[in-house]
């Protein structure tokens, strides 16, 4: 008896909290066409250079995703943790599944020394975690809340699943749509990366490992297919036509900044989070 009323009250409080913040189904509206414009604006029309174009998609993406963090936050606290180790496990597991779809698409030539090295970071490890974050985590902690948390028992993990899945694939083809390149062909490509990240969020209920498991095919994508290759998991493309406005040396240096004051912020962050735990 005692359980079940401190149930109740903790499904009261999450209902209680969240009648006083913006509706989750208006956050995923508003993200999914953000995340159109982006590209969009970005790279269709004002054909930024990729690099600066990165770093404009990556401050306004993050920016986007720690907002609607914080506005849930007591929400979505608990979801962060549940089943992580295992969420990360089987985002372990999706990675190299994910490296040799990449690997079996057509090479293309490639940068190296420094310049293969940045990219490695930039285009690949935080290019592929802010894709993860916007594409897969952020769908599910909607899906989390449209559902008050709770996604106990058969039949609600296999609705949170089934939730968590079409939005992320919702999102997944407003984002792809955004470039020029996507609306000429169909979004199999894409759509099927995302049911293959979503692995992580569909089997443990917690969608962090979907980072590791991009992050994977986005590297593999930088040494392998850094031109795009039939996959295109690197865009924009630039192609001849394409204006590529903007020097590359000065949006490199722009994002050797933006990752160190990233790196500085995320530190703060944990830090802040262990002294208030």
């Amino acid at each position: 008896m005692c359980a079940q009323h401190t149930s109740s009250q903790g499904a009261s409080k999450f209902a209680a909290v969240g009648s006083r913040r913006a509706e989750p189904w208006l956050w995923l509206a508003g993200g999914a066409l953000l995340f159109f414009l982006v590209p969009l604006v970005g790279a269709d029309l004002l054909g930024l250079q990729p690099d600066l174009y990165y770093l404009v998609y990556f401050t306004i993406a993050v920016a986007w995703f720690v907002a609607f963090v914080r506005v849930y936050d007591e929400q979505l606290r608990g979801f962060w943790r549940h089943h992580l180790g295992r969420s990360l496990v089987v985002g372990l597991l999706v990675g190299p599944v994910l490296v040799a779809v990449v690997l079996n698409q057509a090479g293309t030539d490639r940068p190296d020394g420094w310049r293969l090295a940045f990219e490695i970071l930039w285009r690949g490890l935080v290019y592929g975690a802010v894709d993860a974050l916007v594409l897969f985590v952020f769908p599910a902690a909607v899906a989390h809340l449209v559902m008050h948390g709770d996604h106990e028992g058969a039949r609600r993990k296999v609705g949170f699943a089934a939730l968590a899945l079409a939005l992320s694939m919702l999102v997944t083809a407003a984002y792809h749509l955004g470039y020029p390149e996507y609306r000429d062909r169909d979004l199999r490509s894409p759509e099927i990366g995302a049911v293959m990240a979503n692995l992580p969020a569909m089997l443990t209920g917690n969608p962090l490992g979907a980072v590791v498991a991009h992050d994977a095919a986005h590297v593999t994508a930088v040494v392998h297919a850094n031109e795009g290759g039939p996959a295109q998991m690197l865009p924009p493309k630039v192609t001849s036509d394409y204006p590529s406005r903007g020097d590359s040396d000065v949006a490199t240096a722009l994002a050797v900044v933006w990752m160190v004051a990233a790196a500085g912020a995320l530190t703060l962050l944990v830090r802040r989070r262990r002294t208030t735990h």
